[in-house]
């Protein structure tokens, strides 16, 4: 019989760690709350409906350039070292975003109203569309590619490989945006002005 950790009695007292703590909470809800008290009031002048909506504009015009790099670093090498501050932009900006709206794209289903839920769950659907159908179409490139020996073989992997990374960074930004769209602009800490 596999049992969780907290379901088993501890220590003598015939008691789980849930029942003696009286907390039922899994490790995810705790570290969901550990990383809100830790970025509670950040960003805050970025807590407003447009600079969200600013922010995931940024992250999707980064992602589009760093496409655009990616591509053309298959005809022109050298252009992929500007790749690296791209990376550096998209890592900056998603981060951003995803504090401003409380990392509700990575929330325990406790943590969100129903409209929030479906509005995530259906995020994460479209999420997990474009990662299989991106990765499955770098795949067949990469098959076929190799195969009939077209064009450089070690640019058309690099530039899939680019490709695959910017489908799982796609795939990041689809429920942080989403989440965007659920905010409440009276959540806002940069509206309140006692703040």
């Amino acid at each position: 019989m596999n049992t969780h950790p907290n379901d088993a009695p501890t220590a003598g007292d015939g008691l789980t760690r849930a029942e003696r703590t009286g907390s039922e909470k899994t490790r995810a809800e705790r570290r969901f709350e550990w990383q809100q008290t830790r970025s509670a009031g950040s960003l805050r002048s970025w807590r407003t409906p447009a600079r969200r909506r600013l922010l995931v504009q940024l992250n999707w015009v980064s992602l589009a350039i760093m496409a655009a790099i990616v591509v053309a670093g298959y005809f022109w090498l050298p252009i992929i070292i500007a790749w690296l501050p791209m990376t550096v932009v998209i890592c900056t900006v998603w981060t951003m975003l995803r504090l401003t709206i409380d990392s509700k794209d990575t929330a325990p289903a406790r943590y969100l109203d129903e409209f929030e839920t479906d509005t995530l769950l259906a995020a994460r659907s479209r999420a997990l569309n474009v990662t299989t159908g991106g990765l499955f179409v770098i795949s067949m490139v990469l098959i076929f590619g190799s195969s009939l020996e077209l064009g450089d073989g070690h640019k058309l992997a690099y530039t899939m490989g680019g490709l695959g990374i910017l489908t799982f960074l796609a795939s990041a930004v689809i429920p942080a945006s989403a989440m965007v769209r659920t905010m409440d602009p009276g959540d806002d800490d940069a509206s309140d002005p006692t703040r």
